[in-house]
């Protein structure tokens, strides 16, 4: 009983560390093994072989046995030779200073050079094969590996002069098999484990192509409209009969299609950049109040007042024209929401590490759906928007690390709240 026990503490040993691995660090990394990858594969490896080796079982007076050569296995199918050599050092290092017979520490030595051989050439038949392949595969390499384990430990017995009886043969059969079936579980674990991710890839993936599917047909046909009013305005300009005065109303009319026609193409690049450039710390006071003064005539031609209350180093990370773009987006959408007037607020504050930047406007307001689709490409609450600069502005802020939060009444107003985590620098003044 105690030598099942013993088995089982080593398969636990073996198998604990791999779901570990996946739920804090697989899905981190792409199912290609990356050079960081193949470094936490030989540390796992190096700590679970330490592990079997310190927790053996013993099947015959005088001798320990244990899974060490489960670890060195894992490492050289999906971590590589190089790596591999170093966990094998490692056991063999931990195997000196255990001590023991010499018969014994040389025929683990030799066991060891020759797994690495078997299991390099064995790789090809059990990594990306079907599930049936995988764990046949690898149950066969763990019986295979238990198998010359037993073969070694012959040798061993022989020089040690210890005689081998039947009982020695159902514990070498048992071990064998152990050996078989916790090989070929880890190995199923862990191709069970890449194959989910990279489905879960390939989703996000299809996920991807078909919201850039949709924006793109969205595009078109916003990109397609001031292109052809300013078309039919050409067409009317060419007319040489037309009136000086009609001809300079419609090339200026012209001119601001195309100018509409330019900001979406300048909006549709902004939230395809996958990063911003430039990030460095910033103080989001003086972002705010670089904004502000850029509204303020807007505002003032709209009769909106705008009132700031503004803490003091509300430090942030982020790219400051990509940020200050983003507060008076949001500013003009509340001054606009105001069509007979009002106030404009702002207040920034630092909250448990976190700048809380509110933007309140007590205008029209929106419905629970209108909130909901913010952010949405070519979605906007007014008659001449585009939903762009609101999707930029979402973008944005995602990027950071931020995010925006809406709380909106009909005929009441609206409060958009930016949250950005606050990176405190003893050096940023």
């Amino acid at each position: 009983m105690d030598v099942i026990n013993q088995l089982l503490l080593n398969m636990l040993i073996i198998i604990t560390p791999v779901l570990l691995y996946q739920l804090f660090w697989g899905d981190r990394q792409n199912p290609n093994l990356t050079t960081t990858n193949k470094r936490v594969i030989a540390i796992l490896s190096t700590i679970i072989a330490i592990l079997c080796m310190t927790y053996p079982f013993r099947f015959s007076s005088g001798f320990f046995y244990d899974f060490r050569m489960i670890p060195l296995t894992i490492c050289v199918i999906y971590a590589g030779l190089v790596p591999s050599i170093l966990v094998f050092v490692a056991i063999l290092a931990h195997r000196i200073y255990l001590g023991g017979d010499i018969a014994a520490l040389i025929c683990s030595t030799a066991l060891l050079i020759t797994l690495m051989f078997v299991v390099t050439r064995a790789k090809p038949y059990i990594v990306n094969q079907t599930r049936y392949r995988n764990v046949t595969a690898g149950a066969v390499l763990g019986l295979g590996i238990g198998m010359l384990s037993t073969l070694y430990s012959c040798i061993a017995f022989w020089f040690a002069g210890q005689r081998m009886d039947v009982t020695f043969w159902i514990y070498f059969i048992s071990y064998s098999l152990f050996y078989g079936l916790t090989l070929g579980l880890v190995i199923y674990i862990i191709e069970q484990i890449r194959m989910n991710v990279r489905m879960r890839r390939q989703l996000q993936q299809t996920d991807k192509m078909n919201v850039l599917s949709d924006l793109a047909a969205s595009f078109a046909h916003e990109i397609r409209n001031p292109m052809t009013v300013a078309r039919g305005f050409m067409q009317i300009v060419k007319q040489p009969d037309l009136p000086e005065d009609k001809r300079q109303l419609y090339t200026s009319m012209v001119i601001e299609e195309i100018d509409k026609a330019h900001s979406i193409v300048n909006d549709y690049l902004a939230f395809a950049k996958p990063h911003l450039e430039a990030i460095e710390l910033v103080d989001a006071k003086q972002l705010i109040e670089q904004a502000v003064i850029s509204v303020t005539p807007y505002a003032k031609l709209c009769h909106v007042d705008i009132e700031t209350e503004l803490d003091e180093k509300l430090t942030i990370s982020a790219n400051k024209d990509k940020f200050v773009q983003c507060i008076m987006h949001l500013c003009k959408n509340g001054i606009e929401a105001m069509p007979h007037g009002g106030t404009l607020k702002i207040i920034g504050t630092l909250q448990n590490r976190t700048v809380c930047i509110d933007i309140i406007d007590h205008g029209i307001g929106m419905t629970p759906e209108e909130i909901r689709r913010l952010g949405t490409p070519f979605y906007s609450t007014r008659d001449k928007g585009t939903g762009l600069g609101m999707m930029v502005t979402y973008r944005v802020i995602q990027t950071i690390q931020g995010k925006i939060d809406v709380t909106s009444e009909v005929g009441k107003g609206t409060c958009f709240s930016l949250l950005i985590p606050s990176l405190h620098n003893s050096s940023y003044h």
